[in-house]
């Protein structure tokens, strides 16, 4: 059986990993592990595969790294989690090229001599030979070779290569490969000198991950004409296009929301999908899954789901043009945290949903349709687009001082609530559930619409946002002195609602 490591072999295993100012870093993540931080002992070769129990196969890591290992190995768990800080720092558009950056691979420009019916190809270090070939549907001439990773590029030519690397699919081609051949070869061609890899970049990617320097390529050979060189572009994209659209697999995320989940999290949906009856599938039931098989905790199950909502819902709306990149930034109206505290939970269905994906009675796609037409509604009735930072010795229209007063941090914290009773309005909302789930319903009807936006109307359009300068501005600096401002002005719900007091 597994045995538990003493208090003295913890002891030497972390003496073991500690760097030589006396920092110790989590073996996944490469963070320095503080005080507070939960750590684990695991073995770098899971024990269910044989792993020695020995001190030399164990490493101080982070719990909340260490949840998603299995029995990977704990250099695949880190491989794992530098892929995916990759794939959410450039927001999935991953291609070839930073597959390349990420293992290392520095590129090697090469030559190129047609001789006797061989393709000679050298960089001055490494050098290959090959027969030429031809192919007859194309009339051009091509090669196969194992071709080093260091002589690729990517093919960025306008429409040859149009897909991003998947994340998923990479993984588990990275994987297969470890144990498997490779039975079909990547597609490129040369062409100035260049090898341009078009097609089968997430086979190439695998391999590269797995440290392969040598991979199977065809490799078509550009006509020097540029006619000629044109028309082989046009077959290839052709061909290209077609194997991706016609013959393309089918997606497996259910909706949009699902796709805004982080790397890892996907991976546990998959498990989720895959080894749960068809008829458990629901956020309910992941969120339960997540808590029972992957040890997160209830709360942090849900603040999964809920990021992706919100994630989703500020992607996809026209409110992501005024949102600061950085948590605070003085040239942007609208902050992450603001939206958390104010039009996020007054709007959105915060709580996973009991529907089975893709259900009739699944709305989280029509939830952010909704959203959607709330955050068109926003921008234009509240004259977002007219809000200008307040600079020094600089005088504001009317209209921009009139944005900034709407758009206050404070404003933002007395007027928000307003939405959930303004929605509840405008759709005739009579049941708990009903007002619980507001815009996770059905996509408005234009009389839904209309009811909001004149509702917005009324309150952007008080007369309380065109007072001279002077006291509201006074009273805008404090969001405690909201409410009552508000109050005494007669910006009360109940004018938003129906025009009276």
């Amino acid at each position: 059986m597994k045995r538990q490591l003493t208090e003295k072999e913890k002891e030497a295993v972390q003496k073991l990993q500690k760097e030589s100012d006396g920092t110790l870093k989590c073996f996944i993540s490469g963070e320095v592990i503080g005080e507070n931080d939960v750590i684990e002992f695991d073995h770098i070769l899971a024990y269910s595969k044989e792993g020695e129990t020995s001190l030399e196969n164990i490493r101080v890591v982070k719990k909340e790294y260490n949840r998603r290992k299995s029995d990977q190995s704990l250099y695949d768990v880190r491989d794992n989690l530098k892929l995916e800080r990759l794939f959410e720092a450039k927001n999935n558009k991953i291609k070839l090229q930073d597959i390349f950056d990420l293992k290392q691979v520095v590129h090697k420009n090469i030559s190129v001599k047609k001789q006797n019916g061989t393709i000679i190809i050298d960089d001055g270090v490494d050098k290959i030979e090959y027969p030429i070939l031809f192919d007859n549907l194309l009339n051009v001439n091509y090669f196969y070779a194992r071709i080093k990773n260091k002589w690729i590029v990517n093919d960025d030519e306008k429409g040859l290569q149009p897909r991003y690397i998947v994340y998923q699919r990479l993984i588990k081609l990275r994987d297969h490969l470890k144990t498997h051949p490779q039975l079909a070869p990547s597609i490129a061609r040369l062409i100035d000198n260049k090898i341009k890899l078009f097609d089968g970049q997430h086979k190439f990617a695998a391999q590269i991950l797995n440290n392969q320097t040598d991979l199977d390529v065809k490799v078509y050979l550009s006509p020097s004409k540029p006619e000629e060189g044109k028309q082989l572009f046009d077959q290839l994209m052709i061909t290209n296009l077609e194997a991706h659209s016609k013959h393309k697999q089918i997606p497996f995320y259910t909706s949009t929301l699902l796709d805004k989940l982080s790397e890892i999290h996907k991976e546990f949906l998959e498990k989720f999908i895959e080894t749960k009856p068809p008829e458990t599938h629901t956020e309910e039931n992941l969120i339960k899954f997540l808590v029972s098989e992957q040890q997160y905790s209830t709360s942090e199950a849900k603040n999964m789901l809920v990021s992706a909502i919100k994630i989703q819902a500020k992607e996809l709306s026209i409110l992501k043009d005024h949102i600061a990149i950085a948590s605070r930034d003085a040239n942007y109206p609208i902050t992450d945290d603001l939206l958390s505290k104010t039009i996020f939970p007054n709007t959105l269905f915060l709580t996973p949903s009991k529907a089975h994906f893709k259900s009739d009675y699944d709305y989280r796609d029509s939830e952010i349709e909704n959203f959607k037409i709330i955050s068109n509604l926003l921008v234009e009735k509240g004259f977002l687009k007219e809000w200008i930072m307040k600079k020094r010795n600089t005088t504001l229209t009317n209209i921009q001082l009139k944005s900034r007063r709407i758009w206050h941090k404070g404003s933002v914290l007395t007027w928000s609530p307003y939405l959930k009773d303004i929605i509840i309005n405008a759709c005739n909302m009579m049941t708990q559930d009903e007002r619980d789930k507001l815009i996770y319903r059905k996509q408005f009807a234009q009389e839904q619409i209309d009811r909001i936006s004149n509702c917005l109307d009324r309150l952007f359009n008080h007369n309380l946002w065109d007072e001279p300068e002077g006291e509201i501005d006074n009273q805008l600096v404090s969001a405690q002195k909201q409410d009552e401002l508000f109050n005494r002005k007669g910006l009360t719900l109940t004018f938003v609602l129906t025009g009276h007091n």
